[in-house]
């Protein structure tokens, strides 16, 4: 920061050394790997009208003659890709990013990250096996730790006795599985099937085929009412619920996801409505609903016609906590700013409310809403708590969008 020098020579004679705003008259630059080329329509403007404007506007109110800048690239989708763009901030000597949103993509870049001094703070990897103490890996949402109770947990209230389980292969998506496994077991859910499926397809019909016969079977044994389908994906998800309609049995039980899949907007535009019988039940932590959210949420809004997730906010929190470490640091250089986490979010309540770290550098589970879809967009059909491990359902909801929940058997 900028200090002043007392009048004169000092009333010694010796010299007085006065430190000077490192960043003036520079632009500082940090770099922005988004997850998938779809991702960009949102992200471009996110990082460009909301949050570096934002962080322009507070340097400006500081008197400082310097600006922000986030280099947007992406990794289409592919974790070596992820790898590559990494390496070419690296040249570039930026090393300090926003990356990682999908666990396969940080999981390919970590070593890479932690072996040549970088830092990587993700808004949205949630694999269980990242949680690694002292690497060069910030995640501002919670891990799927926290996924499996509130997944079985959901189940178990529902009244479910049986699920298939439908998955893309990879880190993400395997880490859930094995820390979601023995929470079933011991909720007493039946694991009808595995069905994994690599994360590049975009043709599901001999896996619908698949799970359309088993769901036959498990409907047979215990009642459609008391048997469902668990997914793992992300995008191409769209794509598979969009052909699920010559499936009959894949549409006769409910359905429940993770995280946001339950108030895809993507789902919405391109599902094909097929997504409205299944209801899509997902549990994302719930921002603190304060001002900064609403302001969030309203802007967000105003510039992609899509309302703001909880991810948006950790997007946001992530990447300002990243911005004011750079100036708390003086530098933006990884070594310097990387110390300053996890203290610096823990110190900042930002639009998700108090981004409070673990030992490992992840987000701590709070509140979630449980969402899913309804005819003309998504709801909120009740809440998990993340501290007490406990379901409540929106019955009504339920009801008033055509959905039964049977309740434990």
């Amino acid at each position: 920061g900028y200090y002043m020098a007392p009048s004169g020579d000092g009333g010694d004679g010796e010299t007085v050394t006065v430190e000077v705003n490192p960043f003036e008259g520079k632009t500082i630059q940090i770099g922005s790997v988004v997850a998938s080329t779809a991702g960009l329509e949102t992200a471009v403007p996110l990082y460009e009208d909301i949050i570096a404007a934002d962080m322009n506007d507070y340097l400006d109110k500081m008197d400082y003659d310097a600006s922000v800048e986030f280099l947007i690239d992406t990794a289409d989708g592919q974790a070596a890709i992820h790898l590559e763009k990494v390496q070419s901030f690296k040249a570039m000597d930026v090393t300090i990013f926003m990356g990682g949103g999908w666990s396969s993509q940080a999981q390919a870049a970590l070593s890479y990250v932690n072996d040549n001094d970088m830092l990587m703070i993700s808004s949205s990897s949630t694999s269980p096996l990242l949680a690694i103490e002292n690497d060069n890996l910030f995640r501002t949402c919670p891990t799927d730790f926290v996924q499996a109770p509130a997944i079985s947990n959901m189940w178990k209230s529902w009244g479910c006795e049986a699920i298939l389980i439908v998955q893309r292969g990879d880190s993400w998506a395997d880490g859930i599985y094995n820390v979601l496994l023995p929470e079933l077991e011991a909720q007493g859910i039946e694991v009808i099937e595995r069905v994994r499926y690599a994360a590049e397809v975009t043709e599901f019909s001999s896996y619908l085929a698949t799970m359309d016969e088993l769901l036959g079977d498990a409907i047979a044994e215990y009642g459609v009412e008391r048997v469902g389908v668990q997914t793992m994906y992300f995008d191409e998800g769209v794509v598979l619920m969009s052909q699920t309609g010559d499936y009959p049995n894949t549409r006769a039980v409910v359905w429940m996801g993770t995280e946001s899949s339950g108030r895809s907007q993507r789902m919405i535009d391109d599902g094909g409505g097929m997504q409205i019988a299944t209801g899509g039940f997902s549990s994302l932590m719930t921002p603190a609903k304060s001002w900064k959210w609403i302001d969030l949420d309203d802007r967000y809004y105003d510039l992609v016609a899509q309302p703001a997730s909880f991810y948006t906010s950790t997007d946001y929190d992530g990447a300002t906590c990243l911005a004011l470490s750079v100036l708390e640091a003086g530098s933006v250089d990884a070594v310097d700013v990387a110390p300053l986490w996890p203290s610096v979010p823990r110190n900042y309540f930002g639009t998700s409310g108090w981004v409070d770290l673990d030992d490992a550098g992840d987000r701590k589970p709070g509140i979630f809403d449980i969402w899913g879809f309804t005819a003309d967009g998504f709801t909120s059909y009740g809440q998990y708590n993340g501290i007490e491990i406990s379901v409540a359902w929106d019955d009504a909801a339920l009801s008033a969008n055509g959905f039964s929940r049977p309740g434990p058997p």
